[in-house]
């Protein structure tokens, strides 16, 4: 049969002549989108792809987020392509972590508001030209010689812990790069972006998430998140871990203990200077509220913190927001008609208000626990506060405005918590600290909730819209944030994640998202749970945390 039926994902069927490429098929359309690349039968295909089957055809855009991820790394290309043109062949790029739309660059160099411009200017003329994104297989050991021929011995590294005798390169103009993961068929698809100069830092490049439909939005600076991610950035460097090759070299070294003792510490250390901050204005501060999103290590946060409270005169009462949810059967639906447990109208917010105010107020209330199995919350347990506590909140939605409004600001203290990733692939590959907290979730979900890993896949789309609507827009307004990510913990969660991960099948539709998570863990040597301390943040998700009940 020398034809295939290309079934769309609206449901209707078209044949086609058996070999044609995506790019063809694409052009048969005559669609109005900028499609970027394309899942046939739970493959990402791309341009030159051929089909050779019947099968479904689903076609992504920047607005899906694997057309996005394709986006990304083809603008980084083309960024760190443009600016060497002008800064410098030996001007040294480094990416480091992801920031309010963007991806921010480290620059060995001060960079001048000129060079922005000239750099946009390069970027728009290679989108402009189309210059296509080339494909290279070749030997490892040839790809490795070239990177060591531009003293490239972050590629070097990662290399080194690949055991494959091939490897794909990418080409753009003159410039070879190893990328993980697919990149775009050429840079005519890379319209939207931006370029905001950081003074003495570095660059962000700004570009539309999957909320924005295609518009690059205005540039606004978290000083805070800035600064903590830099202070972690500066510890990294001192340590020698800012890659996973050097996490790797760490792990076959007899460093591992000491790298997992001195991830601890640091983490230890910055959250006994935020009790050291409270105890100092407790005369103000009544109220502690800690927010962040999903799988951040609220729960441990908090119980640690209470702890170090503890020692320096201080008695925290806890109060979990979760214990305030409205009873199952009300709650809110989203847009898609399904229950909408991310949503602020999910907690009794009158009640919570009115017994926060009581408990403020010296008088005793029964407060809620919520039963997750029957949905409901039963009124079992008695607060009240004496002269030398302090209530400390934990929630997702602890930050909100909508809660405790009524309580002048000078009398809570908010703290952020979020893993912030300084840790990378290499110079050019960075690791996203919402996989960190997806690999950290489907974790805890299979150990505590018996939740099969493909559930907790399915529903992240819905927590992380959740968090882009309720969580998010207020980390500027905290009074502190706190990095809960441990430089050696992917080592740890590959252990129980990847085991996890390769129950999902190629039918399953989250066999994507499972396949792009073991491709990030085949990067990283696995490590030993047994040295992790029981007080960690990462045993919240392991297991056997000294705070678990």
């Amino acid at each position: 049969m020398n034809s295939v039926i290309i079934t769309f994902e609206d449901g209707s069927k078209q044949e086609y002549r058996k070999g044609i490429k995506l790019s063809e098929v694409i052009k048969s359309l005559k669609i109005d989108k900028e499609i970027i690349c394309a899942n046939f039968e739970n493959i990402i295909i791309e341009y030159d792809d051929v089909i050779n089957k019947s099968g479904k055809l689903i076609l992504y855009d920047i607005n899906n987020i694997y057309g996005n991820r394709i986006y990304e790394k083809g603008l980084i290309f083309l960024f760190k392509v443009s600016a060497l043109e002008v800064l410098g062949k030996n001007t040294a790029i480094r990416i480091r972590h992801s920031i309010d739309r963007g991806i921010f660059f480290e620059i060995n160099k001060a960079i001048s508001e000129k060079d922005i411009t000239e750099i946009k200017q390069k970027m728009k003329e290679k989108v402009e030209r189309s210059v296509p994104f080339t494909k290279i297989e070749t030997t490892m050991h040839d790809a490795v010689e070239y990177f060591r021929s531009i003293n490239r011995e972050d590629k070097i590294r990662t290399l080194f812990y690949d055991k494959n005798n091939y490897v794909t390169l990418y080409k753009l103009d003159d410039i070879y790069n190893y990328i993980i993961g697919s990149l775009p068929y050429d840079t005519s698809i890379l319209k939207y972006f931006d370029l905001t100069n950081i003074p003495n830092k570095g660059v962000i490049l700004r570009y539309p998430s999957i909320y924005d439909n295609k518009k690059v939005l205005k540039y606004r600076h978290h000083e805070q998140f800035f600064n903590c991610v830099d202070e972690y950035l500066e510890w990294a460097k001192i340590l020698n871990i800012s890659s996973i090759g050097e996490l790797n070299d760490a792990i076959i070294s007899s460093k591992r203990g000491e790298l997992i003792n001195l991830s601890e510490s640091i983490q230890n250390y910055r959250l006994q200077q935020i009790a050291s901050n409270i105890k100092e204005n407790k005369s103000n501060i009544k109220i502690i509220l800690l927010s962040g999103p999903s799988s951040s290590g609220k729960t441990t946060t908090a119980k640690k913190l209470s702890m170090y409270l503890k020692t320096l005169g201080i008695n925290p009462v806890p109060i979990s927001l979760d214990d305030y949810f409205i009873n199952r059967d009300e709650t809110p639906l989203n847009e898609k008609g399904k229950p909408d447990f991310e949503s602020i109208r999910a907690i009794d917010i009158k009640l919570f208000n009115n017994q926060i105010a009581k408990l403020l107020k010296g008088n005793k209330v029964v407060a809620p626990t919520f039963d997750f199995v029957e949905g409901k919350k039963i009124f079992n347990k008695a607060i009240q506060m004496k002269e030398n506590d302090i209530l400390i909140i934990e929630g997702l939605h602890a930050l909100s405005e909508e809660l405790l409004k009524d309580i002048p600001k000078s009398k809570k203290f908010k703290i952020y918590i979020s893993p912030l990733v300084y840790l990378n692939i290499d110079d050019d590959n960075r690791i996203s600290l919402t996989d960190i907290r997806l690999l950290r979730r489907m974790v805890r979900d299979n150990r505590t909730r018996g939740y099969k890993p493909s559930h907790t896949l399915s529903t992240w789309s819905e927590v992380r819209d959740g968090e882009e609507k309720y969580v998010f827009k207020y980390q500027d307004e905290a009074n502190i944030i706190f990095n809960t990510f441990l430089a050696y913990e992917l080592a740890v969660l590959k252990v129980y994640a990847e085991p996890l991960l390769y129950q999902i099948k190629p039918n399953d539709p989250q066999y994507l998202t499972a396949s792009r998570l073991i491709k990030l863990l085949d990067l990283v040597l696995p490590l030993p749970s047994e040295d992790v301390p029981s007080l960690s943040i990462l045993r919240e998700f392991i297991g056997t945390s000294y705070f678990e009940e």
